[in-house]
């Protein structure tokens, strides 16, 4: 019998290989728990970036008020990028590709070196050590 190489053909090939190479429910569950902890960081990131332009402003009429620093703004918009950095690299594992895995961990680390608390370090260790237990069905 002749096998039938059809568009179609390999197309449903394809899904069946990867529904083979399904994602693990631990991994999937990791990657829900980032998506919500990122989201709602890049969304709060995001609007007190936003905030803080008006609040600076608002602050800058009152004459008892120290100035307020560039650096506080530098800082909201890095928190902007690696909470995003952080969802993409969480994103890119949900899709079972290797790469997600070392741009969630940069991220992870740079906010670590950025924002320092006993708390966020060992939240972070954990996610990386189970993240880091399911390289195995990265690729």
């Amino acid at each position: 019998m002749e096998e039938n190489n059809t568009p179609v053909t390999e197309q449903l090939k394809e899904e069946v290989k990867e529904e083979v190479r399904k994602r693990p429910t631990f991994l999937a569950v990791l990657c829900i728990l980032t998506f919500i902890g990122s989201g709602l960081g890049l969304l709060f990131s995001l609007l007190a970036l936003v905030a803080f332009g008006a609040i600076q402003g608002m602050l800058e009429t009152l004459p008892i008020t120290p100035e307020l620093g560039g650096s506080s703004m530098l800082l909201m918009a890095i928190s902007v990028i690696l909470s995003a950095g952080s969802l993409f690299g969480a994103i890119l594992m949900w899709q079972l590709k290797k790469v997600g895995f070392f741009l969630y961990v940069a991220a992870q680390v740079i906010m670590l070196i950025v924002g320092f608390t006993v708390f966020s370090l060992i939240i972070t260790a954990l996610f990386v050590i189970l993240y880091a237990l399911n390289l195995k069905h990265l690729k």
